[in-house]
C-alpha cells in the first residue's frame, strides 16, 4: 500500500526520488508517466514539453525501474541527483517517482539509485 504522506515530505527536497509498486501510480495526480526504457531523445521532448507548464507537475513517474540495466539507470540517478536532462530543469517541488512490480524489484535497483531512494510502500 502507497504512503502517500511519506511521498509528500519529498517536496522541495533535491537528490531524492520515492520508489512505490506500479500499481500505486494511479493514486498519484497530476503526473507524467514515462516507461524507464524510454529513448533520450523521446525523454529530451518530454521535458521540453513539460518545461513550458512548470506549475502542473507535481509527479514525474518513472515505470519499471527493475527492468533495466544498472547503465541506463545512470541515466536516472542523473536525472534525480540534478533535477535536469539536457538543460531542462524539473519544477522545484516535482516528486520524481520510480515504480517497481514489487518488493522483489527494489533488489534491481543500482545502489547508487536506491541510495537516493525513499522506499514508500
Amino acid at each position: 500500500m502507497i504512503n502517500k504522506e511519506l511521498i509528500e515530505l519529498q517536496k522541495g527536497c533535491p537528490a531524492t526520488c520515492v520508489v512505490i509498486t506500479y500499481k500505486d501510480c494511479k493514486d498519484l495526480e497530476p503526473k507524467i508517466i514515462v516507461n524507464s526504457n524510454v529513448s533520450d531523445n523521446e525523454l529530451l521532448m518530454i521535458f521540453k514539453e513539460n518545461n513550458t507548464h512548470k506549475e502542473e507537475l507535481n509527479y514525474l513517474i518513472i515505470t519499471e525501474i527493475d527492468k533495466i540495466n544498472e547503465e541506463l539507470q545512470d541515466k536516472y540517478y542523473q536525472i534525480v541527483k540534478d533535477r535536469e536532462f539536457y538543460g531542462y530543469k524539473l519544477p522545484e517541488n516535482t516528486i520524481i517517482v520510480l515504480t517497481v512490480k514489487d518488493k522483489e524489484g527494489l533488489k534491481n535497483i543500482s545502489q547508487e539509485l536506491y541510495n537516493i531512494c525513499v522506499v514508500a510502500f
